[in-house]
């Protein structure tokens, strides 16, 4: 019986070899191929222009000495500065700092929009139009009106205009920008509610 089970034994080897012999030798036919495909988005970059009337920046200083009665020039335009349409929007709000006493009415001061080009929603001057790259608005305003009707609480008043300019893209989101979809939270241009 020892000798059936060495041949036995010896068989099984036999044959464990001969598949490890087999499996070891086997070719697969194999081939691969990778591809890499770059995709970069578009970019909505907007500028907020604003200018005195000969076309220079806004003094960082602003005016000084503007009587009751009287327009200043200020221009106010959004620019494409990115690769992408968008539309675009601006939010104007006015404050009001006393010398003394008691708030005062922000209305004695407006800009003369230009609403042939802009429309009124939500706060809001909405561009009528998408905006190409490299192009820029029809100004919002080009000038400030300071009302008659500022008494002498508004001596030494000191007023500030804030403005806030946003875009959101027009590729997929209609054509209509008082329509569009996407636009930031409205947020306060100015730095606190109270004048």
């Amino acid at each position: 019986m020892k000798r059936t089970q060495r041949i036995l034994a010896y068989a099984a080897l036999a044959v464990v070899a001969l598949s490890t012999l087999a499996v070891g030798t086997a070719a697969y036919f194999v081939t691969e191929e990778t591809s890499r495909s770059v995709i970069t988005t578009g970019m909505v970059h907007l500028a907020l222009v604003d200018e005195n009337g000969d076309g220079a920046p806004w003094p960082e200083d602003g005016l000084m000495d503007v009587m009751p009665a009287t327009e200043v020039a200020r221009v106010v335009c959004v620019e494409n500065r990115g690769n992408a349409a968008f539309f675009a929007r601006v939010r104007v709000e006015v404050a009001i700092h006393p010398a003394a006493g008691e708030p005062l009415d922000a209305a004695c001061i407006r800009p003369v929009i230009n609403t042939g080009h802009w429309a009124e929603q939500d706060g809001f001057y909405y561009y009528r139009r998408a905006l190409a790259p490299g192009e820029r608005t029809e100004p919002l305003f080009t000038r400030v009106r300071f009302a008659p009707e500022m008494g002498n609480a508004y001596m030494n008043a000191k007023a500030e205009l804030h403005v806030l300019a946003q875009a959101v893209q027009c590729a997929h989101n209609g054509e209509n920008p008082l329509e569009a979809v996407g636009w930031p939270e409205a947020a306060h241009t100015a730095e606190h509610d109270d004048p």
